[in-house]
């Protein structure tokens, strides 16, 4: 008897190892379904996505003639360096009341946090009375940003005129791809002598434009000790370098500048920008245009001092994009 109770005990406990075999794949089915469903309501996308080169190479369709990072680059050192706050137009001009009328489209940009703290200190440029021209990374993490036109001394001197960012939808700031943001003034700027527009360069960039010469312009800052911005509009006469050899001098850097950028020389770590000058017009005037139109918007740079060239963003290839948001027309 005893015997058989076992027996019993045995198999009915064979039975129950099976069934719960036979019922593991359902369960594991079910679990599977349930995250599913919680991945389907949370955008999994934006939680893992990190600019890794990878990625960059992978996003390589949506960019015309981009490169990526060279192979050891990690993603730590992957991030810009603009944020280096060695500042100056470096090797440039101060400009007068007389000389100013010709750049009287540049403005002075500040973004702050929501705790009124500047964020960034960049140029830019005038469009028309509603629409400044900037780089995208000097207005991305802005809640406040304020726009100051009309001086070539102390920038901050002028009432500001608060604005909004349109910021480029493809903009990445971790390799300051597509670069470029406008700013809708939350009111006209009002139009005159020292407050004037810029006209975009409707024309396309080309080997033709190597070792050119262009302009650029900042307050940027006097010298490295100093907080505020330098006390004069600056202006710097910078040759455009060919892309490739560009990337051959910033390859040692670890950094490849993307595609729709130019490279502006620095000519021994002499001239070009530094810190508060990015978002500055890059202008080039064309023998067949009477003044200068703006080609590129200044992007970044590679510490101030150093011996490496500086990206500007094209303007043409955002053309399309800056028509659609302001309405203006581009010949």
């Amino acid at each position: 008897m005893r015997n058989s109770f076992w027996i019993v005990l045995l198999l009915a406990l064979l039975q129950q190892a099976s069934a719960i075999r036979q019922s593991a794949p359902a369960v594991q089915n079910i679990i599977k379904q349930e995250n599913a469903e919680k991945i389907g309501h949370h955008d999994v996308k934006n939680d893992i996505y990190k600019n890794t080169q990878e990625k960059l190479e992978e996003d390589t369709h949506n960019y015309t003639e981009i490169e990526a990072l060279p192979a050891n680059k990690t993603k730590e050192s992957a991030t810009s360096f603009e944020d280096d706050d060695n500042g100056r137009i470096l090797g440039g001009t101060g400009l007068t009341s007389a000389t100013f009328s010709q750049f009287n489209f540049y403005v002075f940009i500040q973004g702050e946090n929501c705790a009124s703290k500047i964020l960034k200190e960049c140029g830019g440029a005038i469009l028309s009375a509603s629409w400044v021209i900037t780089a995208a990374h000097c207005v991305a993490l802005a809640t406040t940003i304020k726009v100051y036109a009309g001086e070539f001394e102390d920038p901050t001197s002028a009432t500001p005129v608060t604005a909004t960012a349109i910021i480029h939808p493809g903009f990445r700031r971790n390799f300051m791809i597509n670069d470029i943001a406008l700013l809708k003034m939350s009111t006209p700027l009002t139009l005159g002598t020292n407050i004037g527009t810029a006209r975009c360069s409707a024309a396309i960039p080309s080997k033709a434009w190597d070792n050119a010469a262009f302009t650029t312009l900042g307050f940027g800052r006097p010298n490295d000790d100093t907080v505020d911005p330098g006390s004069a509009l600056n202006i710097v006469e910078v040759q455009n370098m060919n892309k490739a050899k560009c990337n051959s001098e910033t390859i040692a850097a670890y950094v490849t500048y993307p595609a729709n950028t130019g490279c502006l020389s620095t000519n021994s770590g002499n001239e070009g920008i530094c810190n508060a000058d990015a978002g500055g017009p890059v202008l080039y005037t064309s023998p067949s245009r009477s003044s200068a139109e703006i080609i590129g918007i200044s992007s970044q740079y590679v510490g101030c001092t150093r011996d490496l060239p500086s990206p500007f963003t094209y303007i043409y290839p955002f053309l399309g994009w800056i028509q659609a948001n302001t309405k203006m027309a581009f010949t």
